[in-house]
């Protein structure tokens, strides 16, 4: 009788046991297709207790551990064309642990030939709203006029590097200043895990600058307010940003805040637009607007400084939007300081939003040269936005 009862409790405690144990399952990526460049790696659990933890193991390396759903990690897996192993390790309360493994292919070539993995990062809407529900079949890439084959594809969610570079000379006194900051500030806060920006306020010199921060810390904690007062170098602290951001992984970001109007720059814009390009940033410009004040100050063309006359600055406005567009980005014209906050947001949206589109140019020699890029879609009604091009170094 005893024997019995024994084998009874044990039997319990192994159904018990099991029960406890936590499945799971690797979302993405799929495992069909090798991943370069920022990988985001999902996970689904199943458990019948608690789970204390999820580990995210990338190649022998633990990239992340959550605490709580949805279990996602991103990593930076490189552009060489190997074999990647992911583990996903799920540990329950009572300290049951179950993981999946999963292995990504490399890709089958006959003859290898290193060629750099070109990312776009892709806005799509319709009817004036973003579209979501976009396949990767639903697109095309033309570089140079030849269709490129895709070897990843994402949407959401894909980390960011960005530079707030907020103008805070003479034209951005008053209400325009606080809106300014408080934008900032706001932008920083939604920020998620493994975004991270840098606010570098400038007029005719540089004012404040913080280290790159990620989310959960004030961007402005270390910042003074400045006095919005003197000239604009906007030429020579973008070019700064730009440096700044060619040191960052994955996706980069600058948002400008200014009028545009530069009285004290060194640098042209023609200095800083063979870095844009190659540092392959996102540029958002917020243009204030001064069309209510004098003719002078609203129209670009009759300004003059050291460095230029009116027509030299009206070239400065007209290939700075030109580079901006040229990027990917947008211009929005800022009419007044209760809309700053509202685009600092909208941004922050759509950057959430867009597509990754990967492939592998097939017509690249590094030889510097400038590539124009197209992107399509068979969806109807649907408007896409993207770079325009890179250069092939």
């Amino acid at each position: 009788m005893r024997g019995w009862v024994v084998g009874l409790l044990a039997t319990a405690l192994a159904a018990q046991s099991m029960a406890a144990t936590p499945t799971v399952r690797i979302t993405s990526p799929t495992g069909t297709e090798a991943v370069f460049g920022e990988v985001v790696m999902t996970a689904e659990v199943e458990c019948d207790e608690a789970v204390a933890f999820v580990e995210f193991i990338l190649d022998g390396k633990r990239v992340g551990k959550l605490l709580a759903p949805p279990f996602r990690a991103v990593a930076d897996v490189g552009s060489d064309n190997v074999e990647h192993f992911i583990r996903v390790t799920a540990t329950t309360i009572s300290g049951a642990t179950g993981s999946a493994t999963l292995v990504t292919p490399r890709i089958q070539v006959d003859d290898e030939v290193l060629v750099e993995l070109q990312q776009l990062y892709v806005t799509a809407t319709k009817g004036g709203k973003r579209a979501l529900d976009l396949q990767r079949g639903d697109f095309t890439v033309l570089d140079d006029g030849a269709r490129q084959s895709l070897v990843t594809f994402q949407r959401g969610d894909v980390p960011f590097s960005a530079v707030i570079l907020l103008d805070a000379s003479a034209s951005m006194a008053g209400e325009k200043m606080q809106a300014a900051l408080d934008g900032a500030r706001a932008f920083a806060a939604a920020m998620k895990p493994l975004d991270e920006a840098r606010l570098m306020v400038f007029a005719d010199r540089l004012l404040a600058r913080t280290p790159f921060l990620g989310p959960g810390v004030d961007l402005l904690a270390d910042v003074s307010v400045p006095f919005a007062q003197g000239g604009t170098a906007l030429n020579d602290h973008l070019f700064i940003s730009l440096q700044a951001l060619e040191q960052r992984q994955g996706r980069r970001v600058v948002i400008i805040l200014s009028d545009g109007m530069d009285s004290h720059s060194v640098l042209s814009i023609d200095d800083t637009v063979p870095l844009a390009r190659r540092a392959r940033a996102l540029m958002y410009w917020l243009r204030i607007t001064r069309a209510k004040g004098p003719v002078a100050e609203a129209d670009p063309s009759l300004q003059y400084s050291a460095w230029r006359n009116g027509k030299g600055h009206q070239r400065q406005i007209d290939l700075l939007e030109r580079t901006v567009v040229e990027s990917g980005g947008s211009v929005t014209l800022i009419e007044g300081p209760g809309s700053i906050g509202q685009r600092f947001q909208e941004i922050l949206a759509e950057l959430r939003d867009q597509y990754v589109l990967g492939y592998y140019p097939s017509n690249s020699r590094n030889d510097g040269r400038w590539h124009d890029v197209e992107v399509k879609t068979r969806r109807g009604n649907v408007s896409l936005r993207t770079a325009l091009g890179y250069t092939d170094f």
